[in-house]
């Protein structure tokens, strides 16, 4: 996997993200658009040829770079938590 910055400022993040699945970042996008201080979220994919697309996050008046964090953060207990789910059904099988 790779990921570059195509902006990075204050409020504004757009990464590149090459040879990767979005289900992730559709997680991420998912939280960030409930948040208060987010303005626009999205993904944009790249062309059908390339195996690349775009995460952008434009913010209110929170740093942009925070508001990510918050989002990978509650992303990774949401997965954790399907995890413990997915293990506590699978024990009876």
């Amino acid at each position: 996997m790779e990921m570059e910055f195509i902006k990075k400022e204050k409020n504004e993040i757009e990464l590149k993200i090459i040879n990767e699945d979005s289900s992730f970042f559709y997680l991420l996008e998912n939280i960030a658009s409930s948040k208060r201080d987010v303005e626009f979220v999205a993904i944009k994919k790249g062309d059908h040829l390339s195996n690349e697309f775009y995460f952008y996050l434009k913010t209110k008046d929170k740093s942009a770079k925070d508001i990510l964090l918050e989002c990978i953060s509650e992303a990774e207990e949401t997965v954790f938590s399907v995890i413990n789910g997915l293990e506590k059904v699978t024990q009876d099988i």
